[in-house]
């Protein structure tokens, strides 16, 4: 799906107002940067199942170099005084990342994602960018998995905690109870075994 079709069908749900009202302005500064190869949502918005609480899941294309002007042109236009927590992150040296929840509590994460680094983009996505159709070169017919892996639990430690309570507040409000115990065993698990190396490390 193209941006334009996109912006048709979600601009006008009241549900999601709040998410739309947010990536417009990243995604035009991500089209008036020749920095920007490319650039796709992908998650809930793309497979068209998004609700009032489904994040944003950005990905941007950098050219060589230009990972963290790119990083800060998007972060520019994410208005951080409404965030709760913020999660900062990398792929590697030329590849950031960032997660936000807002105080009404959505979210959004993007990513810059350097040449060099590996990223396939899995279907479906909703394309913002393409500059001589760059996304080819990055893109698979392959169907994304759904999200819920336990096997990720903790794995950004006590900073991801907060993106990661989330998660499982989203799927209690959706109804799906046993995801969230699931994904909240994992974690208790995580942490235990976290803390209990810790300690080991110190005797």
């Amino acid at each position: 799906m193209d941006f334009e079709a996109f912006l048709r069908k979600w601009q006008n749900d009241p549900s999601t107002s709040s998410q739309i009202e947010r990536l417009v302005p990243m995604a035009a500064a991500l089209r008036e940067m020749p920095q920007c190869l490319g650039a796709v949502l992908v998650g809930s918005f793309a497979k068209q199942s998004a609700d009032r609480l489904s994040d944003l899941d950005l990905v941007a294309f950098c050219a060589p170099g230009e990972g963290r002007a790119l990083f800060e042109a998007i972060e520019q236009q994410v208005a951080t005084s409404q965030a709760l927590f913020t999660l900062d992150g990398a792929h590697d040296a030329e590849s950031p990342f960032q997660k936000l929840i807002f105080d009404d509590m959505t979210s959004i994460e993007f990513h810059v994602i350097a040449p060099a680094t590996q990223l396939v983009l899995e279907q479906p996505f909703v394309e913002i960018v393409n500059r001589d159709r760059y996304l080819e070169s990055r893109s698979v017919s392959r169907l994304a998995a759904s999200v819920g892996d336990a096997s990720s639990a903790y794995g950004y430690g006590d900073r991801g905690l907060a993106w990661e309570l989330l998660t499982c507040l989203k799927w209690l409000w959706r109804g799906d109870v046993a995801a969230a115990k699931r994904y909240l065993i994992a974690l208790g698990k995580a942490i235990d075994a976290s803390e209990a190396s810790e300690a080991r490390a110190k005797v």
